[in-house]
């Protein structure tokens, strides 16, 4: 796949089939994300792949913590958002409702439970920032998790970056044995999307570029 082709056309998959992933094509997509760049080619990101039963495993484990913590999506803030950002957010959910509800579902827990269940992913990478490392290392985090959502495209799988793992971090590390001085950054579902599934018919738009963009001739 042409890589604007990729950029233009790549969407996050919110229902995947049952269909696993061969190692061999995951193990090529995370080596074409490790060309994305870095600080002096720090390369700081570390990957925990999570794969079929492991994966099913880790997602119970998750979907308990859920129903007695209740922490749920949404964009931690330090302080209130600005409307134009509270407004993509809204439209972006009420776009997608109406295809949510096509499939019998209540958009929040499709959401909140879909995204701890990896949305039927049989892949699932956790990436992971080492707490010696300051907070300006998670931009080359955010390269890495960019080229890996196009090098899944590029390989012919589906995506979907998931943050609210996040909020339960204990639990993740527990079970993958990682460190405390490790940082969950950030989750991605990887896998074959479920094309009969009326949510994966949802685009998202985008801002015009004078919304975002000073010109500074």
């Amino acid at each position: 796949m042409d890589i604007l082709e990729a950029i233009r056309t790549r969407s996050s998959a919110r229902v995947f089939s049952q269909e696993p992933v061969e190692r061999e094509i995951l193990e090529r997509v995370l080596s074409d994300a490790s060309r994305s760049p870095s600080s002096l080619n720090i390369q700081p990101w570390e990957v925990h792949m999570v794969l079929g039963v492991e994966r099913e495993r880790l997602s119970r484990q998750l979907m308990r913590s859920y129903r007695e913590r209740r922490v749920t999506c949404g964009p931690g803030t330090a302080r209130p958002l600005p409307e134009r950002f509270i407004s993509r957010a809204r439209n972006c959910a009420e776009g997608m409702t109406p295809f949510v509800e096509q499939m019998g579902r209540e958009f929040k827990s499709f959401i909140n439970e879909g995204s701890l269940n990896f949305y039927g992913a049989s892949a699932g990478a956790l990436i992971f920032l080492d707490d010696s490392f300051p907070p300006e290392r998670m931009t080359d985090v955010g390269c890495f998790v960019a080229y890996l959502l196009l090098a899944a495209a590029g390989h012919g799988l589906a995506s979907c970056p998931i943050g609210l793992l996040n909020a339960y971090d204990d639990v993740v590390k527990e079970h993958l044995n990682v460190p405390d001085s490790k940082r969950l950054v950030l989750s991605v579902a990887l896998g074959f999307a479920d094309h009969d599934a009326a949510v994966n018919r949802f685009r998202s738009p985008r801002a015009d570029l004078p919304e975002f963009v000073r010109w500074v001739d």
